[in-house]
């Protein structure tokens, strides 16, 4: 007759025998992965179990306790399912992988052992004998932790539970007031022993080593004070005079059914033939196969377990020592008590949700606590660590360099799994620590660098485009002050006479346009001669920064000579007096009227120049004579005239938008006197911080041809050949009457096939600075300009000047630093000539690689300088578009980083005929891209 099975809380009314006296004997402990959480094997001789069942885990209580009513016996035997099952412990574990984000498991097992716990409670309130069983032959240490929590917390729950069990109709005071039938005994059983003990017929050394296991068991409990002398007041009891360990000697296969199975098949196999095979294989029930040989007849569990069972009819049991022990409390229930006694239990344990009881997860949650003691200790070392030598005010990199430095002294020291939860309080303390006062503004200014002073409001990071790193919750409460990065830079005025020292720009109007103008009233070149740039001429006050949200290419000068890098051979040269733009409204000195004031008018004859780059005429500019019906026949573009309400909020650039001007010009075009102010001989003695032997200009030999489309006679183009001193230049031009024009003995001239042509000597000077303030000519795009010890310039300004190099906006400079400065393209000097003929400048920088913008100065003809005159054009100091600042490089570079386009420089002729002849007044405006 098979047991009757059952789980619990359990059903009175499905068993047979209410009023059976009964013996309860339990079951829990670890079981192999291949077991599937069985561990009754022991006994399945006795309950003839089926080992092939998957264990029903309860959601709720995280485990299951199934029983079998043995009436034949006498006896219900209980077995715990749980966690402390290898194949129950995997399965739940890949759902908790699968379900939660986190993945520190040692949590979640303070909250699995909790529940075990209290399942284990269950059975040592409600069992006779606990039968405690472990894979292997050596005592697991990890259950006296687990035993010494239960017994902490059934003391706590004994008045509660107490008033639990007073509910059930006819249960005994005593057991009222114990809370359980009795103080169960414990038995131990080890399902494998070492291979020198399993010899069946050696029943003397496994006793040897039954007995050596109990008196460690017993030694261990004792210390621990799990087990005391008096039963009663102790989670359970250890028999005094009986054994209490048995170790398996038997075959342990049969853990693996599918294997157990297998080997049996292939057994039946061998030693059967025809009909009696059948026989053989029905032979073998479900009885044989799971019944496992549990020992020889004087090493039997069954009997092992058996005379517990027999002692418990008898008398009960006493396990109290010493020698005034008092009679221990035992009673047999009948089966009908029993039930209600278990499922009140059960409810009470599993279910309930008293404080005493919740103390159990805290009692066993030993990983936590171990690592909760562990961070707390450790915490405050990292903290101090992030604190050592912390300056007044950092950086927000200087915070999380300190930061990771902390966090490896508290990863060098931390354990456990409140690992991460002590680390991110870690981060917290110690960006509370550096928000608290310490935190740097950081608005990177214009160069790249932040700012130094403690985080605040106001600055001008608004106008100059410095990106703030740093999210601001509260600014009502942070004190008003400018940005300031510390830094400091030497830089010259626009004329470089003089040089000061400049704080690191954080706008770009304080880059490009204040700091030049409070420099140009300590020089004075401030009321010299210049050259006004297009900006913006509001017409009302409310005028506003125009929404950039597209961009239309603007057709200025920049755009009338193609792309940044020339294409073409020739390139067409436009008229001076055309399309003349309003900003311009001084044209130098040398007595030449302007362009809006021609006397003659319409009828005046015009002449068209053409750039032949030939390598024989590289340096010629054609003159030809044209009709000016001719030209007035053209139609005229219209020009879009700018926005009088809303300023381009940035440089003008090829990507701005048509017909938007800035606040404030970042390009200045100055004239620092007559011609003779530079002397070859001697150099610029008037700039200041240039080193010496590169304090020269470079001569550039233009020469202009002239040419009439139609046949003219050439006394309309007389030549006068005479020496002059200025400039080394040999040669004039005059009049036909003989009358020459002012002093313009610096053009020499001759007769050509196709032509009158004459050599003009200009001198041009790229200069460089560095922020320190040294200053350099380049003579060459890759070159510094050296001279000789006599301050003899062996080269020439064709280098610099020519239509196919671009000049790096990036040079190294040459001064002796530890580390190489880099130097910036900063001004262009240029000499003109005394006679009739003005040099044009149109500047096109690039200060990126593309696709950066070509930035421009906005005028939409090239700027003509006036003869006879020293001018200076200073480029911008900080470039910078919608996207924000193009930073210079950190290290020298090649010139694509930053680059001054070519295609710069041009010349034309100026020529005027006597009044008294009758001729008219030619103005001839010629630019010649070289």
């Amino acid at each position: 007759m098979r047991p009757h099975k059952f789980k619990l809380p359990c059903d009175v009314d499905s068993f047979a025998y209410t009023d059976q006296k009964v013996v309860i004997v339990s079951v829990f402990g670890k079981s192999q992965y291949q077991a599937k959480g069985c561990k009754m094997e022991m006994l399945s001789s006795i309950l003839q179990l089926n080992h092939m069942d998957e264990p029903e885990i309860d959601k709720d209580s995280w485990c299951e306790i199934e029983g079998y009513y043995n009436s034949r016996e006498k006896t219900v035997f209980l077995h715990l399912r749980g966690f402390l099952d290898t194949h129950t412990l995997l399965t739940e574990y890949d759902k908790f992988t699968e379900e939660q984000d986190c993945k520190d498991f040692l949590s979640v097992w303070a909250h699995m052992r909790d529940k075990y716990a209290r399942a284990l409670l269950v059975l040592f309130h409600i069992s006779h004998v606990i039968i405690l069983t472990h894979p292997t032959h050596t005592f697991d240490y990890s259950y006296v932790n687990l035993f010494r929590a239960m017994d902490i917390v059934r003391q706590k729950i004994s008045p509660q539970l107490s008033d639990v069990l007073n509910s059930i109709h006819n249960l005994p005071k005593d057991w009222i007031a114990n809370v359980r039938p009795c103080s169960p005994r414990v038995l131990f059983y080890f399902e494998t022993c070492p291979t020198a003990f399993q010899n069946p017929d050696n029943d003397t050394n496994i006793k040897k080593l039954e007995h050596s296991l109990e008196d460690q068991i017993y030694h261990m409990l004792r210390k621990n004070r799990i087990v005391t002398n008096i039963s009663s007041n102790s989670l359970f009891a250890i028999p005094a005079n009986q054994e209490f360990v048995y170790v398996h000697t038997g075959n342990i296969d049969s853990r693996d059914m599918l294997g157990y199975m297998a080997r049996k098949l292939m057994q039946s196999c061998k030693i059967s033939s025809g009909s009696s095979t059948s026989r053989s294989l029905a032979s073998l029930d479900s009885n044989s196969i799971i019944t496992d040989d549990t020992g020889t007849e004087s090493h039997s569990f069954k009997l092992f377990l058996q005379q517990h069972i027999n002692l418990a009819f008898a008398k009960g049991f006493d396990d109290n020592v010493g020698r005034h022990s008092i009679p221990a409390y035992f009673e047999i229930p009948n089966l009908n008590i029993f039930c209600q006694v278990a499922n009140k239990v059960f409810d009470y344990f599993i279910h309930g949700t008293d404080k005493e009881l919740s103390t159990l997860h805290n009692l066993l949650d030993t990983d936590v606590k171990f690592s909760k003691s562990r961070c707390s200790k450790v915490l405050p070392r990292a903290l101090q660590s992030y604190q050592e030598n912390l300056p007044q005010h950092y950086t927000r990199a200087y915070h999380e360099s300190k930061l990771a430095h902390a966090m490896a002294v508290f990863e060098m020291h931390a354990r456990g799994p409140l690992f991460e939860e002590f680390s991110e309080k870690l981060q917290a303390e110690c960006d509370k620590h550096w928000r608290a006062g310490r935190q740097m503004c950081e608005v990177l200014s214009l160069t790249g660098h932040p700012c130094t002073n403690p985080i605040h409001r106001g600055g001008s990071e608004g106008a100059g485009g410095g990106e703030q790193t740093e999210p601001r919750e509260d600014d009502s409460e942070l004190p008003t002050r400018e940005h300031c990065s510390g830094v400091r830079y030497v830089c010259a005025c626009n004329c470089g006479r003089i040089q000061g020292s400049r704080e690191d720009p954080f706008s770009l109007r304080q880059a490009n346009h204040d700091y030049f103008q409070m420099l140009a009233k300590q020089c004075g070149c401030a009321q010299l001669e210049s050259i006004q740039f297009p900006v913006f001429q509001p017409s009302t006050h409310n005028y506003r920064a125009a929404q950039l949200f597209s961009a239309t290419k603007r057709h200025d000068s920049f755009s009338r000579n193609g792309s940044s890098t020339p294409q073409e051979d020739t390139q067409a040269c436009s008229l001076g007096d055309r399309n003349n733009t309003d900003g311009i409204t001084d044209y130098g000195s040398g007595g030449q009227s302007s362009m809006t004031s021609d006397p003659i008018g319409e009828d005046i004859p015009r002449l068209s120049g053409k750039t032949s780059l030939t390598p024989s005429d590289s340096h010629k500019v054609i003159i030809e004579v044209i009709d000016s019906d001719a030209e007035n026949s053209k139609d005229k573009s219209l020009v879009r005239q700018p926005s009088t309400t809303e300023y381009l909020p940035g440089m003008l650039h090829t990507e701005s938008p048509s017909g938007l001007l800035p606040q404030f010009s970042s390009w200045s075009l100055i004239c620092l006197g007559p011609s003779s102010l530079y002397s070859h001989n001697l150099g610029l003695q008037h700039q200041t911080g240039i080193f010496p032997t590169s304090a020269f200009l470079l001569p550039w030999d233009v020469t202009v041809r002239l040419e009439h489309q139609k046949e003219r006679s050439s006394s309309l183009w007389p030549m006068v050949g005479f020496t002059g001193s200025d400039h080394g230049i040999h040669g004039g031009y005059c009049s036909r009457g003989g009358k020459n024009f002012q002093n313009i003995n610096t053009v020499r001239g001759r007769k050509s096939k196709g032509g009158k042509e004459f050599v003009v000597k200009i001198f041009v000077g790229v200069e460089y600075e560095c922020p320190r303030g040294h200053r350099f000519m380049a003579s060459a795009p890759d070159k510094v300009l050296k001279t000789t010890g006599n301050g003899i310039v062996k080269d020439s300004g064709n280098k610099v000047t020519s239509s196919t190099a671009d000049m790096p906006l990036y040079f190294a400079c040459p001064c002796r630093q530890t580390k190489p400065l880099i130097a910036q393209l900063m001004r262009i000097h240029v000499v003109t000539p005394k006679a009739p003929v003005h040099v044009t400048l149109n500047p096109r920088v690039q200060p990126g690689t593309p696709p950066c913008p070509i930035f421009v100065t906005g005028c939409e003809e090239p700027i003509k300088l006036s003869q006879s005159a020293y001018w200076i054009l200073r480029l911008p100091y900080v470039y910078m578009g919608e996207k924000g600042p193009y930073l210079p490089p950190k290290e020298p570079v090649a010139a694509s980083h930053g680059r001054l386009l070519a295609g710069m420089y041009g010349s034309g002729l100026i020529r005027h005929n006597e009044v008294e002849s009758g001729l008219q007044t030619l103005i001839v405006d010629t630019l010649c891209v070289l």
